[in-house]
């Protein structure tokens, strides 16, 4: 997709490059280009991490639309749903980065002490494998993670040391057809 596409999901910005719309403003701006999606992913995936959406423009935004489920810890896929699955391994290791010492990282602190995400990630249902980055390079499937690395990548190592709760909440993309 071409940048002037990706453009009009960027938040706004003052000079120096820092976000200076709010998130309900950010919100306020989107619901008319992208009226299926949750408040929450809005925030979490374009407004907060927007430089990462780029590999899932070709699909379409506008034609995402989302669940929110509750799944079992077993169900959750591990580094089979990373686009690199090498980033799931290298983020394991919530224990450590939840010290103080490690310099203590507030995400791993919160997810060993809540056993779980503050924030879903979103994965892509792709249960058949049609849906592809390009003819050449497929996506995962049956499921793609598409926001949510480090919380997934998290949630897999306290999975490993007994730490994680029985049931997460996960937001489940599936794509409507292009009109």
């Amino acid at each position: 997709m071409c940048d002037e596409y990706l453009m009009q999901f960027d938040p706004l910005r003052d000079s120096s490059g820092s976000i200076n719309e709010s998130e309900e403003d950010y919100i306020q701006r989107m619901r008319p280009l992208l009226p299926e999606w949750p408040d929450e992913v809005l925030i979490e995936w374009l407004y907060r991490h927007n430089t990462g959406c780029d590999r899932y423009a070709h699909l379409g935004f506008e034609n995402f639309r989302f669940r929110n489920e509750e799944w079992e810890a077993d169900d959750i896929p591990g580094k089979e749903a990373f686009w690199d699955p090498k980033f799931c391994d290298n983020f394991k290791d919530v224990e450590r980065r939840s010290e103080i010492t490690f310099p203590e990282d507030w995400l791993a602190r919160y997810m060993i002490e809540n056993g779980t995400w503050n924030t879903p990630p979103v994965i892509l249902e792709n249960v058949d494998g049609s849906i592809a980055f390009s003819e050449t390079e497929m996506m995962k499937s049956p499921y793609h993670l598409l926001e949510g690395h480090r919380r997934l990548s998290f949630l897999n190592g306290l999975k490993e040391i007994g730490k994680a709760l029985e049931n997460h909440a996960v937001w489940v993309v599936t794509l409507v057809s292009k009109a």
